[in-house]
C-alpha cells in the first residue's frame, strides 16, 4: 500500500515539473546567437623576450575559425509549446547537412529579380564550401518538398506562409529568415532585401565573412542541425554610402550591405546614386559663357569674376540653362536618385543686388541657394516625379536660413567638414555650433543626406584615431532625419590607415547603428589578422588612448601634433614585432605590415634623417610598391614627390 501512494506521489510531483517547464517555457524569450569570433577569450600568445619563436598558439591550428567558433553556439532551442508535435509531444530537430550529404535544395522563384538569383548562387556556392556537398538550384515551378531553403517570395514560399503574409514591395530593404518545420526561408523586397536575408543568414548562422575584397572566410562544418530560427533586421540608414577605395567593389559592397555611390556601378542589386557635386561650372562652363554673359557669374567687389567664383542665382537665364541642362542629364542618365545642383568647392558666392537683398532676409547665403534649387526642383517635378535634386550645405552654405524652406523633392547634404574628430559631436565644445546648424537643417528639411569625413586628407597613410566616434556620429546623423550617409575616405588608392577594418566597421554602422563596435572590430582583428589579431587590437587600443579631453583632431592632422609622442612610437614599434612574429603565413605578414605602414610614414615624416638610415624608408618604399599604393594624401603625386624629396634630400 506505501508502495502505490509513494508511486502516485512522485507521478503528480513528475506531472507538475513537466507542466511548470512547459508553462516556463512558453514565457521565454527566443534568442538568435550571433556568431562572433571571440578568439581573444582564448588568451595572449606569449612570447618570451627576445625570443623569434611562438611558445604558445593558444589551441589554433590552420582552420582556426571552424576550430572556435564553437560547435554548439549559432542556435538556441525556444521550447514554445507549438514547436512540439501535437500528438507526441516530439521535439523536431533537423539536418541541414551531416558527413557530406544534404537533404535539402535551394528554390528560387521563376519570375525572382537578378539579385535574388544571384544570392542563391552565392548561398550555394558557401553552403558547399561550409559543409562539402553540394546544394542544388531549383525553380519553384517544381512540387514543395520538406527539406527546401526558399530564396525570396515566390511560390513555394507563399504555400508555406499563407496568403495573409504582407508581401515586401521590392525596394524594401528590411528581411527575414526563419524555419517553418524544415523548411527555411529566407526573404525581402526583390531588389535587395532578399539578397540581404541571405548574407546576413550566412554571417550570422555560418560565421561566414567578407572583410575585404579579397579576403573571405568560409568556416568548415560536419554537421548543421536547427530547431527553431525567426531572425529579421531593417537597415538603420536608407542610403549607406561607404566612400573607401576597398568599398567601391560592388561584390564586397553587395555582401555588406552598402548601397550607395557617388557614381553609378553595375553591382548586385543595384546602388542608390548621389550625383558627384560642386557642379554650378559642369552646367553653365566658364568657357562656353563668360566672354558673352559675365553677368551670369559671382560680382566681386564691383567686377564679374569666373576664376574660383559661383553663379549669380539671382539672374533668370542662369536658372533656365541650369534647368534645361538638368533635364536632359536626368534623361541621359535616369539611374541617378538624386541630381546635385550645387556650389564651386571654393567661396566667392554673388554679391550683386538682387542675390544680396535675398541673403540679407534669410540671414544666410544658403537663403538665396535654396531659393534657386527650389525653382529647379519645381520645374524638374513633373517629368522627374521619383527623382530628387541635392544641393550642399556646406562651407558659406552650411548656415540654414531663416525662413525659406527645402521642397520635398529637394535634398540637403549637410556636410561636417569643420568639426573635431577626436570627440563625437556631442560632447565637444568645438562642434556646438555645427551641431546646432545640424538640428536647424533637420527641421526644415524634409530629407537629410550627410557628407561626413572619416579621413586625414593630408596624410592618408598616417595613424588617425577616429573610431571612437563613428558610432555616436552616426546615430546623431540618424535622429535628425537622415535618409543617407556618405563616409568619405580614401577614395583614390589602396594604403589609407586602417582602411579595411574602417570600410568593414562603417558598413556595419550603417546597417546597424547600434550594433557592438567592439565586437565588431574584434571579429575584424582575429579574422584577418589571425594569431597577430591581438597585437594588432593592442596597438589599435594604444594609438586611441592618445586622445584625451583636450585632444583636438581635425581632417588635416599634421605629423608633429602633440598627439604623437617618442614613447608611443616606441611601444607602437614593439606591438608590431610581436605581430609580425605570430603571423601565421606570409599572407598574414603582409596585413600585418600593412597595419604598420602608417606607423613607418609617421617616423618617415617626423624623423627622416633617421628613417632613411635606419631601414623605415626603404622598407616603406617596398610595401607601398608590392600594395600598388598611388596616394599619400588627396593631393596625390605632388604630395608623394614631396614625401620623398624631404627624405632623400634630409641631412
Amino acid at each position: 500500500m506505501l508502495n502505490k501512494k509513494l508511486t502516485k506521489i512522485l507521478l503528480c510531483f513528475l506531472l507538475i515539473g513537466l507542466s511548470s517547464n512547459l508553462i516556463f517555457a512558453q514565457q521565454e524569450k527566443l534568442q538568435i546567437n550571433q556568431w562572433i569570433t571571440n578568439w581573444y577569450l582564448l588568451g595572449p600568445i606569449n612570447l618570451e623576450d627576445g625570443s623569434s619563436e611562438v611558445n604558445h598558439l593558444g589551441g589554433f591550428d590552420n582552420d582556426i575559425l571552424a576550430q572556435h567558433g564553437g560547435e554548439k553556439n549559432l542556435t538556441v532551442k525556444n521550447r514554445q509549446v507549438e514547436m512540439f508535435d501535437d500528438s507526441t509531444g516530439t521535439w523536431f530537430e533537423y539536418t541541414l547537412f551531416s558527413n557530406k550529404k544534404t537533404d535539402y535544395r535551394i528554390v528560387v522563384g521563376k519570375n525572382a529579380s537578378e539579385s535574388e538569383k544571384w544570392s542563391a548562387k552565392e548561398l550555394q556556392k558557401c553552403l558547399s564550401e561550409i559543409s562539402g556537398t553540394d546544394f542544388e538550384i531549383v525553380s519553384d515551378d517544381n512540387d514543395i518538398t520538406k527539406n527546401e531553403i526558399i530564396v525570396g517570395y515566390n511560390k513555394h514560399s507563399q504555400q508555406l506562409l499563407g496568403d495573409n503574409f504582407d508581401i515586401p514591395v521590392p525596394t524594401d530593404e528590411s528581411f527575414v529568415y526563419k524555419n517553418i518545420k524544415s523548411n527555411l526561408v529566407l526573404l525581402g523586397g526583390k531588389q535587395r532585401g532578399t539578397m540581404y536575408a541571405v548574407i546576413s543568414f550566412l554571417e550570422n548562422v555560418f560565421g561566414v565573412r567578407w572583410y575585404t575584397p579579397g579576403v573571405t572566410v568560409i568556416p568548415k562544418r560536419e554537421k548543421y542541425t536547427f530547431d527553431y530560427i525567426n531572425h529579421s533586421e531593417k537597415p538603420s540608414i536608407q542610403v549607406r554610402n561607404d566612400f573607401y577605395y576597398e568599398a567601391f567593389n560592388p561584390i564586397w559592397a553587395a555582401h555588406n550591405r552598402v548601397n550607395g555611390a557617388m557614381n553609378f556601378r553595375e553591382q548586385p542589386g543595384g546602388v542608390e546614386v548621389f550625383g558627384s557635386t560642386h557642379t554650378f561650372y559642369k552646367f553653365v562652363p566658364p568657357k562656353e559663357f563668360y566672354d558673352e554673359h559675365p553677368e551670369y557669374f559671382s560680382l566681386i567687389d564691383g567686377k564679374r569674376i569666373f576664376e574660383r567664383a559661383q553663379l549669380c542665382l539671382s539672374n533668370p537665364d542662369v536658372l533656365d540653362i541650369l534647368t534645361e541642362r538638368l533635364k536632359q542629364e536626368m534623361r541621359d542618365k535616369p539611374e541617378i536618385l538624386i541630381y546635385s545642383v550645387s556650389q564651386n568647392d571654393w567661396k566667392n558666392p554673388c554679391q550683386c543686388d538682387n542675390c544680396q537683398a535675398i541673403v540679407d532676409k534669410e540671414g544666410s547665403q544658403s537663403g538665396i541657394m535654396i531659393w534657386f534649387v527650389n525653382q529647379v526642383a519645381d520645374r524638374i517635378k513633373s517629368e522627374f516625379p521619383d527623382k530628387y535634386v541635392g544641393t550642399l550645405a556646406y562651407d558659406y552654405t552650411r548656415k540654414p536660413p531663416k525662413k525659406i524652406k527645402p521642397k520635398e523633392n529637394v535634398v540637403i547634404r549637410f556636410c561636417s567638414i569643420e568639426c573635431c574628430f577626436a570627440h563625437d559631436f556631442n560632447s565637444c565644445p568645438e562642434n556646438r555650433e555645427f551641431l546646432s546648424d545640424l538640428h536647424k537643417w533637420s527641421a526644415i528639411s524634409p530629407k537629410m543626406y550627410i557628407w561626413d569625413y572619416v579621413v586625414n586628407f593630408s596624410h592618408y597613410i598616417m595613424p588617425y584615431p577616429n573610431f571612437n566616434v563613428l558610432q555616436p556620429n552616426i546615430k546623431t546623423f540618424k535622429k535628425n532625419n537622415a535618409i543617407g550617409i556618405m563616409e568619405q575616405a580614401v577614395y583614390q588608392s589602396r594604403g589609407g590607415e586602417f582602411a579595411e577594418l574602417r570600410a568593414y566597421v562603417i558598413a556595419k554602422l550603417l546597417w546597424d547603428v547600434d550594433c557592438d563596435v567592439d565586437k565588431v572590430i574584434d571579429d575584424f582583428m582575429y579574422g584577418y589578422y589571425g594569431r597577430s589579431g591581438q597585437y594588432v587590437r593592442e596597438y589599435f587600443d594604444l594609438l586611441h588612448a592618445q586622445v584625451t579631453p583636450d585632444t583636438h583632431i581635425h581632417f588635416r592632422l599634421k605629423p608633429d601634433d602633440k598627439i604623437f609622442s617618442d614613447k608611443f612610437i616606441r611601444d607602437a614599434d614593439q606591438l608590431f614585432n610581436k605581430a609580425e612574429i605570430v603571423a601565421d603565413n606570409d599572407e598574414i605578414k603582409e596585413r600585418v605590415e600593412m597595419a604598420r605602414l602608417p606607423l613607418m610614414y609617421l617616423k618617415c615624416r617626423r624623423d627622416p634623417v633617421n628613417s632613411k638610415y635606419d631601414g623605415t624608408y626603404d622598407r616603406f618604399n617596398k610595401i607601398v610598391e608590392r600594395e600598388g599604393i598611388t596616394h599619400f594624401a588627396e593631393s596625390g603625386k605632388p604630395n608623394v614627390e614631396d614625401f620623398h624629396k624631404r627624405i632623400i634630400n634630409s641631412e
